[in-house]
């Protein structure tokens, strides 16, 4: 059986087939064809770690992916990447387009046999957004003329096909698109500059779900349709105040499909709570291939099958660094869940972590940065999906907030959280971080060995002032 595993950026789960107004009846065939995962979180709402767990089967603390991995974080064992154990059990391993597991050019140490990205792939020339649907473009090609030259063997393929156009800055809007008729999603105030700013995802989705929807075709069209399980995903959830790096489920909710043929059926979706940690070791199964001990998740294939409604009770989040270290860990339930701050000494909300856009502006206007965070958050997910009203310390929940407060210490001490003992999360040596007071994800990065060379400066000019 083949595998072909389609991601993009930034997307949560903005899509027709979640109830949003954007056209993409690729995916929508795709979701019919297969199964719907409508309560899918991923485990680490920024774009490197989060794809970390799902290729690992790993939490971010256990695999060292816990940044991103242009700013110099990378997982500790690539021998764990789903890539590099998928070519150990045989598997032709292909990639087009984008991967944020590791610095870009060195995707071969993941594990892929073949990387179909071409040198033009990584020039950039041109504006962001234009350059972003130029990959895309590349990395679709690429794809389809891959599969179209594979010679009729008994080697299975892995196709990861990645894409970046749903990714900031998004397309501009053509001169006569009347953005006044998009309703922005839940959490953002309804105003021009947020309606603006989807309408221009919107195009950003329907070019990626024309991507998708070539490469499906594709595969129709060779007899390989029906020989190979489709995944579809996405990293975390929009890049917006209150989602993209933050634990709440507008930041970790995502988008997944699974297609798996002989085991998924037509028009079905399950509300099973789980984790994109969870895919690895489904693939397993999926696969008929051994599951490696490293795995930390729990297949779902019985929720694929439909031989079981759950397979698990609770979810894990955690988020270690982005543009700055912010440390933060999360447990979910069906009905609660549980958030627990560790950065005392800036508790705000870090803006440098919110992407540059019209809705982070209407914020900042609006002096939501400045409120401070509380130290732990408690929220009744069925009377408050949007989490807003924080139950923490009110005495009629302390029972509810004492048990999952225990589930979250629980999984700390058993996967060997370093925030269980110290507090904090060391900077690798080799990554770099901006400080957490930083407003723009462009801010100037301060390496560490700068950053204790300003202090101590400060010190000499602050003791001279003094003298």
């Amino acid at each position: 059986m083949n595998l072909l595993y389609l991601n993009t950026h930034d997307i949560g789960r903005y899509l027709n087939i979640y109830g949003y107004d954007v056209e993409t009846p690729n995916l929508n065939h795709l979701a019919k064809d297969g199964m719907l995962l409508r309560n899918m979180h991923c485990a680490s709402p920024t774009c490197s770690p989060s794809r970390g767990v799902l290729l690992t089967g790993q939490y971010p603390h256990n695999n060292g992916l816990i940044g991103l991995a242009h700013r110099g974080f990378e997982i500790t064992d690539k021998e764990t990447h789903l890539a590099a154990f998928l070519s150990r059990q045989g598997y032709e391993t292909v990639l087009a387009g984008v991967q944020h597991e590791i610095r870009s050019r060195s995707e071969s140490l993941l594990g892929y046999a073949k990387v179909l990205n071409s040198e033009a792939y990584y020039q950039k020339g041109i504006r962001q957004e234009e350059f972003l649907t130029m990959q895309d473009e590349m990395a679709t090609k690429a794809a389809v003329d891959y599969l179209k030259s594979r010679k009729t063997t008994d080697r299975p393929f892995y196709l990861a096909v990645g894409y970046g156009c749903t990714h900031r800055e998004y397309p501009d809007l053509p001169s006569d698109y009347d953005f006044n008729y998009i309703m922005p999603p839940k959490g953002m105030p309804d105003q021009s500059g947020t309606r603006q700013d989807m309408a221009r995802l919107n195009i950003a989705i329907e070019r990626m779900d024309r991507y998708c929807g070539e490469i499906i075709e594709t595969l129709k069209a060779l007899g390989e349709y029906e020989k190979t399980v489709i995944v579809f995903t996405t990293d975390h959830g929009l890049p917006i105040p209150k989602a993209k790096c933050t634990l709440y489920d507008d930041g970790t909710g995502v988008a997944m499909i699974v297609k798996a043929p002989g085991v998924t059926r037509a028009f079905q979706s399950s509300d099973a709570l789980l984790s994109q940690i969870d895919l690895f070791p489904t693939l397993c199964e999926l696969l008929s291939l051994p599951k490696p001990e490293w795995l930390q998740g729990v297949s779902f294939l019985p929720v694929l099958n439909q031989t079981a409604s759950e397979v698990r009770s609770e979810i894990y989040g955690e988020i270690n660094y982005h543009i700055a270290c912010e440390p933060v860990r999360a447990v979910r339930t069906n009905r609660y869940k549980y958030i627990r701050h560790y950065l005392s000494e800036y508790p705000y909300q870090i803006s440098c972590h919110i992407d540059d856009s019209q809705p982070k502006e209407i914020f900042h206007q609006a002096g939501i940065f400045e409120q401070k965070l509380p130290m732990e958050e408690l929220y009744d997910l069925i009377g408050d999906p949007q989490e807003r009203n924080n139950l923490a310390g009110c005495p009629e929940y302390q029972n509810q907030k004492s048990e999952m407060l225990s589930l979250l210490q629980c999984w700390q001490h058993k996967t060997g959280d370093p925030l269980a003992d110290t507090q904090t999360v060391s900077l690798p040596e080799g990554a770099i971080a901006s400080t957490p007071d930083s407003y723009s994800t462009k801010t100037q990065v301060i390496l560490p060995e700068c950053r204790r060379y300003l202090e101590d400066l400060k010190e000499v000019l602050q003791n001279n002032i003094k003298g």
